[in-house]
């Protein structure tokens, strides 16, 4: 209950105790005590010292109410005044934060005097407007857990200029029907932001009617996603003065006029642009040593979205691009990572979120490309969406971003078949004319022709990296990043570690060896000492000289996998767009 969370805040200030209240501490005028001993009272500006100091052991926390403070200094000038109603009748605002309130209750209109209530962060189901004072200006119930506006069933305040419901359950069509001029007639300002309003042109319809209304807060709802927002809703409340937070100049009117008229699917889905352009940082493969097998590699790059193949169109420079289901990308995740960052958490979790959404989400991948230093993809895919409220999900959830490499082995194709195709061919020279069988001995002259045959291609996991999108909820239309993906290490770098260690282990041991097989006399032995001590210092130079500079081929000098990533949302930014 609202009342008794109030009823414990106003006990916490100690009213009747010391330093407030009327007792043995507080000087009272001769006439009502002519035999009080002075030496036991205190003077009425030291007793307002120490409700005002910081370092006072009796100054208590008014945080939640700018009165909280005057009401104690009430208690100690004239504390015979605190009686009946007046303490309720004192406040004018009240700040009730995270109490865990659940029920706004009657006891509430006992407060004739609240002009301001702030009731965020709380477990709020309901919003009777009966039990509201109607002295009330400013309501704000930010995150609570509102999920209709059923109870809004009587006239609210009549006086209220500012009402906050943002971050709660609300955006259902039965919701809108709320907002008129009967219910809000000095309505100046609305707080919806963070909903699940999704019927742009319907909202903006029912706020119309609000005669009064100047500021409006529809930041991180589904319907922010279309590209007709905000245009729309500035042409079409001409009387706003501020949209989202800021600002509405007449430049904003100047552009976005017209666009009241826009109806369809420009209102109700959402165009969602991906780019994805270079991507540097493969470390080069590690060429073959004999001639067979001939290697191939490939690369591409593929990305989560919703599941909406119907709504979507693939820009893919030098052909079009492919969908992966879910079920073949986790079969990927299975193929060995040669990643230096541990990429089991990243996988683990990215299966998770995927079985906890109820919105499923598939591959989209690039075109593979052979290896360069830069790989230029140069992709473009444009999703359509028109179920907006599982985009917003997804947005707040991000993507992943997985860099795949395809590794194809080839070989000549086995003697029997060269045999079938050479007896062929002698059939056929014999019913040719002569002049096929010139053409047959210029052929011959030529180099034969070396079939191979492809092995099933191997494909492997190199990196995945999670892409967050929420700013797109947050007044973004455009993400635009360098993806870094950790530093990756080829075949050939963790062969070249390997034998390097084994070279330094093996070191010791031979010089063992040496100095069993040979012992020269003792004046030999301090020459030689002398010699190699001299030759040693040498040698211990050019060896620091030469280790001096850093190994290329160690994590901490190679260059990161990084992917150059960009998603944007499709916005109509004038009549003429």
């Amino acid at each position: 209950m609202l009342t008794s969370v109030i009823s414990k805040l106003i006990h916490s200030l100690c009213l009747e105790n010391y330093p407030c209240g009327r007792g043995s501490w507080h000087k009272t005028s001769l006439r009502e005590c002519e035999d009080l001993d002075d030496a036991t009272s205190e003077e009425e500006d030291a007793l307002l010292e120490l409700l005002r100091s910081p370092l006072s052991p009796w100054k208590e926390e008014v945080s939640w109410s700018p009165q909280a403070l005057a009401l104690r200094e009430v208690a100690v000038k004239t504390p015979e005044i605190l009686k009946g109603n007046f303490i309720c009748s004192f406040f004018t605002i009240l700040h009730i934060v995270d109490k865990g309130v659940s029920k706004i209750d009657e006891g509430l209109l006992m407060f004739s005097c609240l002009e301001e209530l702030v009731l965020s962060a709380n477990n709020i189901t309901e919003l009777p407007s009966s039990n509201l004072p109607m002295t009330l200006r400013v309501l704000e119930l930010y995150a609570n857990q509102i999920k209709s506006l059923k109870s809004v069933n009587t006239h609210p305040p009549p006086r209220l200029q500012h009402l906050g419901l943002g971050n709660n359950c609300l955006g259902s069509p039965e919701d809108i029907q709320y907002f008129t001029a009967d219910l809000w007639p000095q309505l100046r300002s609305l707080d919806l932001s963070w909903s699940g309003f999704t019927e742009q042109c319907a909202l903006i319809e029912a706020l119309f009617a609000l005669p009064c209304l100047q500021s409006l807060v529809l930041e991180g709802n589904p319907l922010t996603l279309t590209p007709s927002y905000p245009g729309f809703v500035l042409d079409s409340l001409f009387r706003l003065l501020y949209m989202d937070g800021k600002r509405v100049t007449p430049e904003d009117r100047l552009r976005f006029s017209g666009l009241a008229k826009l109806k369809g699917p420009v209102c109700e889905e959402a165009e969602v642009i991906v780019c994805i352009q270079k991507m540097k940082g493969v470390p080069s493969p590690a060429l073959p040593l004999d001639e067979f097998p001939v290697i191939s590699h490939s690369y591409s790059v593929s990305y989560e979205f919703l599941n909406q193949p119907q709504f979507q169109e693939n820009t893919d420079v030098g052909g079009t691009s492919t969908n992966i289901p879910q079920n073949l990308q986790e079969q990927h995740e299975e193929d060995e990572s040669i990643s230096h960052t541990p990429a089991d958490p990243l996988r683990t979790s990215r299966k998770d979120q995927n079985k906890d959404s109820n919105n499923p989400v598939v591959m989209n991948s690039t075109l593979k490309q052979e290896w360069a230093e830069v790989i230029e993809f140069n992709y473009t895919t444009t999703h359509r969406i028109s179920d907006l409220p599982a985009l917003k999900n997804f947005f707040l959830r991000g993507l992943w971003l997985t860099v795949e490499e395809e590794k194809v082995l080839s070989w000549p194709a086995p003697p029997a078949v060269n045999a079938e195709t050479k007896t062929s061919a002698d059939k056929k020279g014999k019913e040719s004319t002569d002049t096929a069988q010139k053409l047959k001995d210029k052929k011959k002259k030529k180099e034969p022709v070396l079939n191979l045959i492809q092995e099933a291609p191997v494909r492997r996991t190199l990196s995945t990296v999670h892409v967050e999108l929420k700013d797109l909820l947050e007044g973004k239309d455009k993400i635009q990043m360098e993806c870094d993906l950790g530093v990756l290490l080829s075949d050939q770098n963790v062969r070249t570690t390997v034998t390097r260690e084994k070279e330094l282990s093996k070191k010791p041991k031979e010089d063992k060896k040496e100095d069993k097989k040979i012992k020269p006399s003792g004046d030999i032995i301090s020459s030689q000492r002398n010699i190699t001590s001299s030759k040693g210092k040498g040698k211990g130079r050019k060896e620091s000289e030469t280790d001096a500079p850093a190994d290329e081929s160690s994590p901490s000098n190679m260059e990161p996998l990084t992917v150059e990533l960009s998603v944007q949302l499709s916005k109509v930014l004038s009549v003429l767009s």
